[in-house]
């Protein structure tokens, strides 16, 4: 895959924000250094200086990691009208009894992620480690100090969280509706990922538009969470896999 077109574009947007202020933050999750430096590099060759690069790398806790997905990943998958034990059943390929708690999703994610050789976040020899595993304002304090910036004492950690959740949970409803999601889903479905394909003929305008909803929160949630989903975007062999996600698309649940 040419991944050079994104993160060049990424760097492009980057400068381009730096024309109007002293400071751009830009938050990605990429995995590769690879990847980083042809940013970093696209960075420079358009005029910012190496010392003004600064890279900081979160780190945090495996749990605390796994206890956000959680409560993240079942509010997604519920809004394309779908439970989380089946996408779990599905995308992950998970096999569990009766519902899938809290306790049991970090325990699972954290055993898949044990598993994963291939999505292996890793360090960049220059970046700045900053742990961000405290639920509190820590996790705020350590992120300012790195980046040189000030809040104001006003700002309580509570008060932040009250005005970013709502920005999140907009978000992902903005980006939902926008069809992003159903633009990478036919991209799969056209490469060969059968199971998200939608035959459309003949169907009701309304069904077709729910199934899109569905299948657009399982691609979601499959690449939100690559660490442990990245093989079912792959086009996993599996029938039992390819026969549930095809039945989470089309009835909003698994039907065996």
């Amino acid at each position: 895959d040419d991944w050079t077109p994104m993160y060049s574009e990424l760097a492009r947007l980057t400068l381009e924000g730096a024309k109007g202020h002293d400071k751009v933050v830009l938050s990605h999750a990429t995995y590769k250094n690879e990847y980083r430096d042809h940013f970093i590099k696209k960075l420079i060759e358009g005029g910012a200086s190496e010392d003004n690069i600064i890279i900081v790398q979160l780190t945090i806790d495996p749990k605390v990691k796994a206890r956000g997905l959680y409560h993240r990943t079942k509010r997604q998958v519920e809004q394309g009208g779908m439970s989380l034990e089946d996408l779990a059943r599905t995308s992950w390929e998970w096999e569990f009894e009766g519902e899938l708690t809290e306790e049991k999703f970090i325990e699972l994610v954290i055993e898949a992620e044990e598993k994963d050789t291939e999505n292996v976040f890793e360090v960049h020899p220059k970046a700045v480690m900053v742990d961000i595993s405290g639920r509190d304002v820590t996790h705020f304090d350590n992120v300012d100090k790195v980046l040189g910036l000030t809040r104001s004492n006003e700002l309580s950690y509570e008060s932040i969280c009250a005005k970013v959740k709502p920005i999140d949970e907009a978000r992902d409803k903005i980006t939902m509706a926008n069809g992003f999601f159903d633009v990478i889903a036919e991209i799969f479905a056209k490469a060969g990922n059968e199971s998200l394909a939608i035959e459309e003929e003949g169907e009701d305008e309304k069904k077709v538009e729910e199934m899109k909803k569905r299948r657009s929160s399982i691609v979601q949630c499959e690449l939100l969470v690559r660490d442990i989903s990245a093989s079912s975007l792959k086009n996993s062999k599996s029938g039992k896999v390819l026969m549930r996600r095809k039945s989470l698309i089309m009835t909003g649940k698994i039907e065996e």
